[in-house]
């Protein structure tokens, strides 16, 4: 069995080999939250006047800072309460942005979105119990995996639509189904941790 520690940092040392050594000390994990947060409106713009080329490499590099944040955050010990509330809200309104502009015709999307629309409400009263019973928590392992599938689903969703495919497109949904599965585990792992915290 994979231990998910180890996996994690194999995982951030490639990030950091690839990608973190080009950015500058100074340059703080939540810096890079901010960016998705920005570039967000940006791909639903793009989405909305069926620029769907613009919009997908837009994406792509959005939904790459999720793991730049965190890998920087781990490897430079700049993990902060903060980063653990505002990088899922990021992570959240840009799949959200993009599975409302394309997927409405979709069951699976219209759960997702119903989903997603849950989780920000439950990390908004999360917060709320953390100022008064102690630090929030952060991402757990099926979290993690839930966005790369949310993501690759998505680009996927994409792309299937650029090339009038439809096998892609289902290809798309079925894996948004998987990651549907890692969202409800991830919410049970994290009440569990709530209520074993307070």
């Amino acid at each position: 069995m994979v231990n998910s520690k180890n996996l994690q940092k194999t995982i951030d040392s490639l990030i950091d080999r690839a990608f973190l050594r080009f950015i500058p000390k100074n340059v703080r994990p939540n810096h890079i939250t901010v960016i998705r947060f920005l570039l967000t409106p940006i791909i639903f713009i793009f989405l909305q006047n069926q620029k769907f080329d613009i919009a997908l490499v837009i994406f792509i590099i959005a939904a790459s800072t999720d793991f730049i944040d965190g890998a920087m955050a781990r490897t430079r010990n700049q993990i902060t309460d903060i980063g653990k509330i505002i990088d899922p809200i990021a992570d959240k309104l840009l799949i959200l942005s993009v599975i409302s502009s394309i997927g409405f015709d979709y069951l699976i999307v219209k759960v997702f979105i119903v989903v997603i629309i849950i989780e920000l409400f439950s990390i908004l009263i999360s917060t709320s119990f953390s100022i008064q019973f102690g630090r929030p928590i952060g991402a757990n392992i099926f979290g993690k995996i839930k966005m790369v599938l949310q993501s690759f689903s998505v680009g996927l969703f994409i792309i299937g639509i650029l090339a009038k495919n439809d096998l892609v497109i289902h290809i798309s949904e079925g894996i948004l189904c998987v990651a549907l599965i890692f969202a409800i585990l991830s919410g049970l792992m994290h009440l569990w941790l709530k209520i074993k915290l307070t």
